[in-house]
């Protein structure tokens, strides 16, 4: 008998909701910086980054990409483009 490895799946529901919640972080994230007559909109802004930096983050989790050491704006852009290589939308 052959014993394979069977590499972990991500629940494809919970990789729904990560899109989900990442395309909402996007578009908050470009209301916020369209509305420069928001009151504390830096610290909004910066708010809205962190959260999505670690949806990210968990986004790298489930499809089983390393989080590259870089800056946070280099890191998002590496991270989103190897998401998008991997069929990830949002």
């Amino acid at each position: 008998m052959l014993l394979r490895r069977t590499r972990h799946q991500p629940d494809p529901m919970e990789t729904l909701v990560v899109q989900w919640r990442l395309s909402r972080l996007a578009w908050e994230i470009r209301q916020l910086e369209a509305d420069e007559s928001r009151w504390a909109r830096a610290h909004h802004l910066r708010a809205a980054e962190i959260a999505y930096d670690d949806l990210l983050a968990e986004a790298c989790a489930l499809a089983g990409i390393p989080v590259p050491a870089a800056t946070p704006p280099v890191r998002r852009l590496i991270i989103e483009s190897d998401l998008r290589v991997r069929g990830w939308t949002w």
